[in-house]
C-alpha cells in the first residue's frame, strides 16, 4: 500500500552536532516510514562488493531510454494541520495520520490527526500516551500505526512506543524499543514485523543500532547494526524487501558516500558500494523497474550546499550511475513515486519549484509550481487515488499548511 516515503523529518542540529546553520522548520532523510508495495521473496546478499544478486521475477529489466514526456501537475490548498508535524502515513481507508510534532513555543506536542482527502477535512484524534517529536509511523499488517520514540519535552529522545487503532481513533501503550531514538526510520518487512533504526539517542548522538519490534508479541527485539551511525541518511525499501541505506553524516566534517543494505533474512546489514557523491539529507524513490533513484541533498556537513545532482543505485548491479540533472539545487526535499511511474520532486530549494523524473529519459522536466514554499522537512503522502498530500515544511504562518499535487 502506498504511503508517505520516509522522507522521515530531521533535525540537523540534532543528527549531525557539527553542522552549523539549524532549519527552523522539520524535514525527512529517510525516511521515513514508508509503506511497501508488495514484493518478492528477499534474496540474501554476499558481503562482497562484487557480488551481482538476482532479484525475484516482480523486478522488470530497465526501462528503454525515450525522450520526456509530456509533463503537467497542478498544486491546490488543502487547508492546515492543527501544529507543525513531521510525521505523516497513509492508513488502509485512504486517510492520512498525522501524529506528534511542536507548538509555537517548540514543545513536543501529544496531539494527533488525521486528513481526509475525499471530504478535505481535517480531524482531531488520540491524543497519543506522550508527546512525541520527530517519531516513526508505521502501519501494520492489520491496519494499526506504530509509532515509536520521537525526543519529549525534556528535551530529549525517548524509547517508549504505542498504536493507534483506526476504528476507534486511539492510541494505546505497546512495548518499548530496546534504545532512545528521535528522527529514526522505519519500515513493515515482508515477514510482518518493524524494522527501525537510525536517529539520535537519548544524548542526541546518532545511533547505529537497529532493532525490529513483532506486532504479535508487541516487542521490541535488537537485529544487525548499521557499520556505522548516521545522520540525516536516505532510506528507502527495495522492491525484494531488503532496505537500501546512503549517505548521511558525519566524520568529522566528512559526509558518508557509503550504503549498505539490510537484509530481513540475515537480519544484518551489509556493505553495498557507494554512491558517485557524498550526500546528507538526499530524497530516496524505489522506481517501478526495481532501481533507486537518489536525488539532491546537501553537499556539506558544515554549511548549506544544496545539491541538483542525481544517481541511481541497480540493485542488480548493485552499482550507482549517474542519471540527469534537477533544474534547482534542493536540500531535503521529498520524493514521491507517482502512479506512473515517474517521481514527483518537491520543496528543499529557495523557491517554490516542483520537478518530475521520468526513469524511461532518465531525465528531469517542470511541472507546477507549489502554494507554499517548503524549505524542506514537509511530509509528502502518495494518496489511493494517485494525487500526493504534501503538509508542513513551511515557516511562519505556512508552517502548518498543507496542500495536494494533482499530476
Amino acid at each position: 500500500m502506498p504511503g508517505s516515503r520516509p522522507r522521515r523529518g530531521r533535525l540537523r542540529s540534532l543528527l549531525c552536532p557539527g553542522f552549523c546553520s539549524l532549519l527552523v522548520a522539520v524535514a525527512g532523510c529517510s525516511g521515513g516510514e514508508a509503506s511497501p508495495t508488495p514484493v518478492a521473496t528477499p534474496v540474501p546478499v554476499s558481503s562482497s562488493p562484487s557480488s551481482t544478486p538476482t532479484l525475484g521475477p516482480t523486478l522488470a529489466p530497465s526501462l528503454t531510454p525515450s525522450p520526456p514526456t509530456s509533463l503537467s501537475g497542478t498544486f491546490t490548498r488543502a487547508g492546515s494541520m492543527g501544529a507543525a508535524r513531521l510525521t505523516a502515513v497513509r492508513l488502509e481507508d485512504g486517510r492520512v495520520l498525522q501524529v506528534g510534532g511542536r507548538d509555537s513555543s517548540g514543545s513536543a506536542l501529544a496531539t494527533a490527526e488525521l486528513f481526509d482527502p475525499t471530504s478535505g477535512a481535517f480531524s482531531s484524534v488520540g491524543p497519543m500516551e506522550s508527546p512525541r517529536l520527530d517519531p516513526t509511523a508505521t502501519v501494520l499488517g492489520d491496519g494499526r500505526v506504530l509509532v515509536a520514540g520521537g525526543e519529549d519535552n525534556t528535551p530529549e529522545a525517548q524509547a517508549s512506543a504505542e498504536l493507534f487503532d483506526p476504528t476507534s481513533a486511539t492510541f494505546t501503550p505497546t512495548g518499548s524499543m530496546t534504545v532512545a531514538r528521535a528522527g529514526a526510520t522505519s519500515f513493515l518487512l515482508q515477514d510482518g514485523n518493524v524494522l527501525v533504526f537510525g536517529g539520535n539517542d537519548a544524548n542526541g548522538v546518532s545511533v547505529s543500532s537497529a532493532e525490529l519490534y513483532d506486532p504479535r508479541s508487541g516487542k521490541f527485539s535488537v537485529t544487525g547494526s548499521m557499520s556505522q551511525g548516521r545522520g540525516s541518511f536516505g532510506a528507502t525499501e527495495l522492491s525484494d524487501g531488503r532496505v537500501l541505506v546512503v549517505g548521511g553524516c558525519c566524520t568529522g566534517s566528512s559526509l558518508y558516500a557509503s550504503a549498505e543494505l539490510y537484509d530481513p533474512t540475515s537480519g544484518a546489514f551489509q556493505t553495498a558500494g557507494s554512491m558517485l557523491t557524498a550526500r546528507m539529507e538526499p530524497a530516496l524513490a524505489t522506481m517501478a523497474d526495481g532501481r533507486v533513484l537518489i536525488a539532491g541533498g546537501n553537499g556539506s556537513a558544515v554549511a548549506e550546499d544544496p545539491l541538483a545532482s542525481a544517481e541511481v543505485f541497480d540493485p542488480r548491479t548493485m552499482a550507482f550511475t549517474s542519471t540527469g540533472s534537477m533544474a534547482t539545487a534542493r536540500d531535503g526535499m521529498t520524493a514521491t513515486q507517482l502512479s506512473d511511474g515517474r517521481v514527483l520532486v518537491a520543496g528543499g530549494a529557495t523557491d517554490r519549484s516542483a520537478e518530475l523524473y521520468d526513469p524511461r529519459a532518465g531525465a528531469f522536466g517542470p511541472t507546477g509550481r507549489m502554494i507554499v514554499y517548503r524549505t524542506g522537512l514537509a511530509t509528502a503522502t502518495l494518496l489511493a487515488d494517485g494525487r500526493v498530500y504534501i503538509a508542513g515544511g513551511g515557516s511562519g504562518d505556512d508552517a502548518n499548511s498543507a496542500e495536494i499535487y494533482q499530476p
